[in-house]
Order: C-alpha cells, then sequence, then structure tokens
C-alpha cells in the first residue's frame, strides 16, 4: 500500500536545535508505525492512502526537529491527515497559510504512490484552505504570537498518520467504523501512542474530538492503568462538526476551564 519508509536523514540535514536523540526516537517510532500499518487490511470502504509522514517527509522533519525537540507537558490528540491540511504539508492541522508563514515551514512534497485526482497533492502549492487547521493555529497565533510559545509546553500528534479515501476522493475515517472493524488498527497505533506518551513526558492529552478522547481514555487503561496523565476533551474545529461556527469561542472557554490558558498567554 506505501513505498519503502526511508531513513529519517534521506532528505537535507534539518537543524534540531534541542534533543536530537528525542526527534530521532520520535522518527524511529513514526518508521515503525508505518512498517506496521503495511501489514494492515484495510476495509474494502478505503479505497486509497496518502500518507504525509512518507511523501512529505521533509516538511514532517521539520516539524518535529524545530518543535517538537524537547519535553511536552501537553499533547494536543487529533485523529489524522485533513486532504487540504497536512496531507498538503506534512504538518498536523496543517493549513498551508499557518504553516508556511506562523510555524515558517516549508519545502519539497513528493507524492504518494497511488494519486486521486480528486485529491491532488500540490503541497505548498495547493490553492485551498483547510478550516480545521485555520481555525486550530489561527487561535494560538492569537494567543502565543510567536510559535515557540505553544511548543514550550504542547504539541500536536495524530493517532494515524494516514488520510484515507474512497475512490472518488470522498474522506473516511477510522471514526466511522465499529470497534471491531477497527482492532487491527488500533493494537498498531494504541502502543505507538503510549511510547509517544512516554518519550515525552506528556502530562496532559487534550483529546481533540470524541473519536480521540475515547481512543486515549481506552490506551491509557490497557497500556498504562496506574498512569496519573489526564485527559480533556476539545471539540474538534471542523466545520462538519453541527453547532461549531464558534469553535474558537468553544476552544478558549474549555482552555480556561482546564486552567491551561496560562501556557499560552
Amino acid at each position: 500500500m506505501e513505498p519503502e519508509v526511508m531513513s529519517s536523514f534521506f532528505y537535507q540535514e534539518i537543524p534540531c536545535n534541542k534533543n536530537l536523540d528525542l526527534c530521532n526516537e520520535f522518527l524511529d517510532l513514526i518508521d515503525e508505525l508505518n512498517n506496521n500499518l503495511e501489514q494492515l487490511h484495510l476495509p474494502k470502504k478505503v479505497e486509497c492512502v496518502y500518507n504525509p509522514t512518507i511523501y512529505a517527509r521533509n516538511t514532517f522533519e521539520m516539524y518535529i526537529r524545530n518543535y517538537c525537540n524537547t519535553k511536552k507537558r501537553i499533547m494536543f490528540f487529533g485523529m489524522n491527515p485533513g486532504p487540504w491540511g497536512m496531507s498538503q504539508t506534512g504538518v498536523p492541522f496543517g493549513e498551508i497559510e499557518s504553516v508556511r508563514n506562523w510555524l515558517h515551514i516549508t519545502g519539497p512534497v513528493g507524492k504518494p504512490p497511488k494519486e486521486l485526482h480528486s485529491r491532488r497533492v500540490e503541497g505548498f502549492n495547493c490553492s485551498r484552505s483547510e478550516i480545521s487547521g485555520a481555525r486550530f493555529w489561527g487561535l494560538f497565533k492569537k494567543l502565543c504570537g510567536k510559535p515557540e510559545n505553544f511548543f514550550r509546553s504542547s504539541f500536536v500528534y495524530n493517532y494515524l498518520p494516514q488520510q484515507w479515501m474512497r475512490s472518488n476522493g470522498a474522506n473516511v475515517t477510522p471514526g466511522e467504523f465499529s470497534a471491531l472493524d477497527m482492532t487491527a488498527l488500533f493494537d498498531i497505533c494504541d502502543p505507538t501512542f503510549i511510547k509517544v506518551l512516554e518519550i515525552y513526558e506528556v502530562e496532559i492529552i487534550i483529546a481533540i474530538g470524541k473519536f480521540c478522547e475515547k481512543r486515549a481514555q481506552k490506551a491509557l487503561k490497557k497500556y498504562l492503568p496506574e498512569s496519573k496523565i489526564q485527559i480533556l476533551y476539545l471539540p474538534h474545529p471542523s466545520p462538519r462538526a453541527v453547532n461549531n461556527t464558534n469553535w474558537e469561542e468553544k476552544a478558549l472557554e474549555s482552555l480556561k476551564n482546564f486552567n491551561l490558558l496560562q501556557y499560552y498567554t
């Protein structure tokens, strides 16, 4: 389904300001995850798969080496790449303008092995904007000013590095299937999620959407039953969510109630 996962260093060397070993450990986990996902038998509904941690590896690594190079108290936990966000840029919630102009990440983006005409990967030349990413990073741009002020305590991690689609380009997510249908996926992705929590010494998970909240609860119960890690829920910024036109207001209220605004203002 995917091409062979290549070394973390097959693109030009990207400087990591701090803790090179931590960056490499995380990237090795992603390589291992992608190799394991090669063996996954997907439901028939899933007819095409994009994995930007492979074909957009250059900019994905820039995100990791520039911003995920220290221990983090808080993980914002997302589900998987969106067609006009991470699938174009390699960055979680990677709306192009936010990635280029706020995170200051840009670079070459390759192509998936099978590309759909209706969901072409154009990298930073893509003219479409991802609303979810614009809302998410837009909020923290307002709160933090500089991205370093967000990443001092926090980072964003996606449960699954793949975008799933039908042959017509319609998006398909793991949340659309029964837990039974997704058991094999959970057996692959849950342990990686736990390892990421451990290497970054995460204390608080902010689950973005109900799927991620439930997945975090299940994984911690199974693999870290004695853990003191908190799981907090944040509505997903997708415009597809019902009554979600005021997502920024809801997110601010949630961060205030969680007593977390102190980390971003």
